[in-house]
């Protein structure tokens, strides 16, 4: 029940109210009515105790027409999305609920087919644009976003790590033991040492941010392009399962639900 998409109906004809509420079988879409109202007063003291993700709102109902109550309702809750009901064929109705931000204008009487369609369709995009704005919050997409690098004054020889670094990021041995055995000749603890005290994180925290970045990367430029590439390309072989595990760990996602997530950016800007 926490979980679902949840909608009020507010019609001042009790057989509307019940028809949309009881007649559609809301519960095998992950939909809930959670509130009927028969005025706008009753709907607007319902908000304020209570969550609603989408209104269906008569447009002619005594007290408050269902544009006047919309136009309270975005001042007040801005996230929550309407459809407007109408009896009434006229454009001036439509063209305030457009202008209004309503996300669709239904004629009664009611089609049913047509209004689940259109429920479901405002739930499917405000469920897109949740996971845009999740994934837009997390430090690693914002890392990723970044056009400009990062530049800081380092050492000769931490800069010369950070460039094998690079250079070798699909080698599965890459290590800092593996860096100084066959790169650099230096003592592992004193690279170690210097490297946290410039960089400020351990070596393979920042091996890893590399990684996952690289793979954020690739997913993002071809939307098609392998998991088992992907892993190879960013040092985890062939094992494409731990690389999946990690890439979860570390994003929050598997590599399958970030590229979707990044098809729906895709999609959205367009």
């Amino acid at each position: 029940m926490d979980n679902d998409f949840r909608i009020m109906v507010v019609d001042d004809e009790r057989i509307v109210r019940e028809a949309i509420a009881s007649h559609v079988l809301w519960g095998k879409y992950g939909i809930s009515v959670v509130k009927t109202a028969a005025n706008a007063i009753e709907a607007l003291t319902y908000l304020e105790e209570y969550e609603v993700d989408l209104m269906l709102v008569d447009i002619m109902m005594p007290i408050m027409n269902g544009i006047e109550l919309l136009k309270i309702v975005k001042s007040r809750y801005a996230d929550i999305d309407f459809i407007i009901l109408s009896g009434h064929a006229e454009f001036k109705f439509a063209r305030d609920a457009i202008q209004y931000r309503a996300k669709d204008y239904l004629l009664k009487p009611l089609n049913e087919e047509t209004l689940i369609d259109t429920v479901l369709r405002c739930r499917d995009e405000r469920s897109k644009q949740q996971f845009i704005d999740t994934i837009r919050q997390k430090p690693v997409f914002s890392k990723l976003l970044s056009d400009k690098p990062e530049k800081y004054n380092y050492s000769q020889n931490v800069n010369k790590v950070l460039q094998i670094v690079d250079d070798e990021i699909a080698n599965e041995k890459l290590s800092l033991k593996w860096i100084c055995s066959h790169k650099l000749f230096l003592n592992e603890n004193y690279l170690c040492k210097i490297f946290q005290k410039e960089v400020k994180q351990k070596f393979t925290s920042y091996l890893l941010e590399r990684r996952m970045l690289l793979a954020m990367q690739l997913l993002t430029n071809d939307l098609d392009v392998l998991i088992t590439d992907v892993a190879q390309a960013t040092g985890f072989g062939y094992n494409s399962q731990y690389f999946s595990s990690v890439f979860k760990k570390y994003t929050g996602y598997t590599p399958t639900e970030y590229r979707k997530y990044i098809k729906d950016i895709k999609e959205h800007k367009k």
